[in-house]
């Protein structure tokens, strides 16, 4: 995924006219047409063969995918509110998040998209019911086995005074950086709603960072060249292409819970294709497309009875094991976190 940038209402509304992006619509299929968003690379390749096309075959529809990041989709969804552009968007965590709070999207009942009943309740019911997950990916700690002498088990550990110059953590931005600093808040007795624990405790981290990451590529680039031991904080696909490349690497879910990063669909509050989308959701979320995707990308399916295998099955932690948040708290202090971060953290 395409790392998320983060417009500003002062971005959008200075950008307005340039953002109206002329897109092409396809031609009108038998089962109607409408614009989605997508990742790009693997994963869009996944997307199309897991998902897309067997919705396609089925209803004879046409699904146009638009690349690109979450931010631009976001401030597209926003400049054209009215007469959208983008009729379902596909947005990962903070954009999600953002995009409830700016109204771009519309109620999604169970009685729209009947496949919301065979959810876990938390990947609907997170969004205000205006947007429905997808697949969930899961934040832990990656380190260089013949470089740690006492393996990370908690998130705890990434302080132990052995670790001093060796760990990378994201910059703030990054992806995992707003879960690093829910987890450097709830180290000192803080939460989402409380943060400020979490610079005491990142100035306390600051002697076992050698540098803050900027992308899961520098992550793992440092971490193979042995300039760190220790990432701080990714998702397990990263590290996990390293081990499966003969790496002595490992990566670990710590045992008080993995970090979650989502992907959540969100249809436009005035697009024209509403019905579409619905049926898009309900065929995205059921149990047969879950199983293929999440299975082809190594993530956790929101579908309960939804089963995993082979890598996946090794690598994704069920719902039990991970450490949720509420963005609703996070998202509005994020200017604020993040000049705070630059001074006392990266300064």
């Amino acid at each position: 995924m395409s790392q998320p940038l983060k417009p500003t209402r002062r971005q959008i509304l200075g950008t307005a006219g340039a953002l109206t992006i002329g897109l092409a619509l396809p031609a009108r299929a038998a089962g109607g047409s409408m614009v989605s968003t997508v990742f790009g690379g693997v994963w869009e390749k996944a997307y199309r063969a897991a998902i897309v096309d067997r919705f396609e075959r089925e209803t004879g529809a046409n699904v146009a995918l638009k690349l690109g990041n979450s931010a631009e989709w976001l401030t597209n969804a926003v400049v054209n509110r009215n007469r959208p552009e983008i009729d379902l968007l596909l947005l990962p965590y903070p954009d999600s998040i953002r995009a409830v709070m700016q109204g771009v999207g519309q109620k999604i009942t169970p009685e729209q998209v009947p496949n919301i009943n065979q959810i876990h309740p938390v990947w609907y019911e997170q969004y205000k019911q205006e947007a429905v997950g997808l697949d969930y990916a899961s934040y832990g700690i990656a380190y260089r086995t013949d470089l740690v002498a006492k393996p990370p088990e908690s998130w705890a550990d990434l302080w132990d005074a052995s670790l001093r110059g060796k760990v990378t953590i994201p910059d703030i931005g990054a992806w995992g950086s707003w879960e690093m600093l829910v987890v450097a808040a709830r180290q000192r007795g803080g939460s989402e709603s409380n943060l400020d624990p979490a610079f005491a405790a990142l100035k306390a981290l600051k002697p076992n960072i050698r540098r803050f990451y900027t992308g899961s590529t520098d992550a793992m680039q440092m971490l193979d060249a042995g300039e760190v031991s220790v990432v701080g904080m990714t998702t397990n696909i990263p590290p996990y292409a390293l081990i499966d490349a003969g790496k002595p690497v490992k990566f670990v879910f710590p045992k008080d819970g993995a970090m979650v990063g989502m992907v959540s669909y969100h249809v436009a509050k005035n697009t024209k294709n509403a019905e579409l989308c619905h049926r898009f959701i309900n065929h995205a979320i059921s149990r047969e497309s879950q199983e293929a995707f999440c299975n082809a990308v190594i993530a956790g399916p929101v579908h309960k009875e939804a089963q995993l295998s082979g890598k996946a099955a090794e690598r994704v932690p069920p719902l039990d094991r991970l450490q949720l948040f509420d963005w609703f708290k996070v998202v509005p202090q994020m200017s604020e976190l993040t000049e705070r971060w630059n001074m006392e953290v990266a300064g």
